[in-house]
């Protein structure tokens, strides 16, 4: 299972998020992260923490659809 997030400084609520993905399956799984911009460190806390993130930066803050549609990218030919 794969799970695609975007984030732009979501704060504490990205490990909130991340910890729910644990306890809301048994299946293993791997989460994109991409991070649009953000400035407050979270997502690569979220990174460091958590095994199956796989942090993506955009760089900068192309939108929502622009960096969803890229974590769907970095999935890869495997998924979907």
């Amino acid at each position: 299972m794969a799970v695609v997030t975007v984030t732009y400084s979501p704060g504490a609520s990205l490990g909130e998020f991340l910890e729910s993905l644990a306890k809301a399956t048994d299946r293993p799984y791997r989460v994109v992260l991409v991070d649009n911009g953000s400035t407050d460190g979270a997502p690569e806390a979220a990174a460091a923490v958590h095994t199956d993130v796989e942090l993506l930066r955009t760089g900068e803050n192309m939108g929502y659809g622009a960096a969803a549609n890229r974590g769907i990218a970095g999935l890869g030919p495997e998924v979907g």
